[in-house]
């Protein structure tokens, strides 16, 4: 990737802001009055930036809740595939996967400091 930037540092610029939505400050401020020779047709984009941030995939069961960390730098995910998935809320990447439990697991909690997490769940357990 880094080759490419360094081979085409405008062609990729352009595209970044190619791909803005329409109302971007960003886009108004640097496309607006520029000429791109070699773009032919613009693409569809949406009028203004969506409020999703990440979309977090990986579990195989239906995902029940979900928690902050106390200092909001991870997302535990519940699900019924007996599994707590740990998510960097950062950077969207899966950091761990706590399993153990035979059964549905009903509820996750982080500790107040955040160090630890319990889970409770239909095999009649609580692990940490």
């Amino acid at each position: 990737m880094r080759s490419i930037i360094e081979m085409a540092p405008l062609q990729v610029y352009y595209s970044g802001l190619l791909f803005t939505p329409r109302s971007s400050l960003i886009r108004a401020a640097y496309l607006k009055n520029t000429s791109i020779p070699w773009v032919t047709m613009e693409p569809k984009v949406a009028k203004m930036w969506s409020s999703l941030i990440q979309t977090l995939e990986g579990h195989t069961g239906i995902a029940r809740s979900a928690l902050f960390s106390p200092d909001g730098k991870l997302v535990a995910s519940v699900s019924l595939d007996n599994t707590v998935r740990l998510w960097d809320t950062l950077t969207g990447k899966q950091c761990g996967v706590l399993e153990g439990h035979t059964s549905k697991i009903r509820s996750a909690v982080f500790s107040p400091n955040g160090k630890r997490i319990a889970s409770a769940s239909s095999d009649k357990t609580v692990r940490l």
